[in-house]
């Protein structure tokens, strides 16, 4: 069994990286806060980069990896993995060393599933990859909410889709 850690995000991380787009704690002024609680995390790596993808919960879309899937006032909600908010790790001091507890089995559930999740958040980021740097816009407008434009030259984004258009 792999040994899977979850952590949070310290403080640095969030007085340095007020500039990225779709975050998950963003506020109504858009302005990145640390609301207190912080997201656990796990971290992992993915094109040679360390992605930390946050827990969540009440997420309504697919892109994640569920740990438990509830109804809430006759609306179905996920809990778990946010692929949507993950976020590149570029100095280990943006992570604490000290670990996030979740439900044990919610736990476990990501534990047994370490592949899988892996395999899973890889496709992702290679679909919006390949979705923007050929311009498909109907696989794009999936990820208009994602943390991935932040890092266009992290995972080598070029798109050349405009300048066809015009040529």
């Amino acid at each position: 069994m792999a040994k899977i850690k979850l952590h949070q995000l310290t403080q640095d991380f969030y007085d340095e990286h007020s500039h990225l787009t779709e975050i998950a704690d963003k506020n109504s002024n858009g302005n990145l806060e640390d609301k207190g609680r912080g997201y656990g995390v796990l971290m992992i790596e993915i094109k040679g980069y360390q992605f930390a993808i946050p827990l969540r919960s009440k997420m309504k879309h697919k892109e994640n990896f569920p740990t438990k899937i509830y109804t809430q006032h006759n609306k179905k909600y996920r809990k778990g993995l946010d692929y949507t908010k993950a976020i590149i790790i570029t100095d280990p001091r943006f992570v604490s060393h000290r670990s996030f507890k979740i439900p044990q089995d919610e736990f476990l559930k990501i534990v047994n599933s370490e592949n899988r999740i892996i395999q899973s958040f890889e496709k992702y980021v290679n679909r919006y990859v390949q979705a923007y740097n050929t311009g498909d816009e109907n696989i794009l407008r999936k990820y208009q909410f994602s943390t991935l434009q932040n890092y266009h030259t992290e995972l080598e984004c070029v798109s050349n889709y405009s300048e066809q258009q015009t040529s």
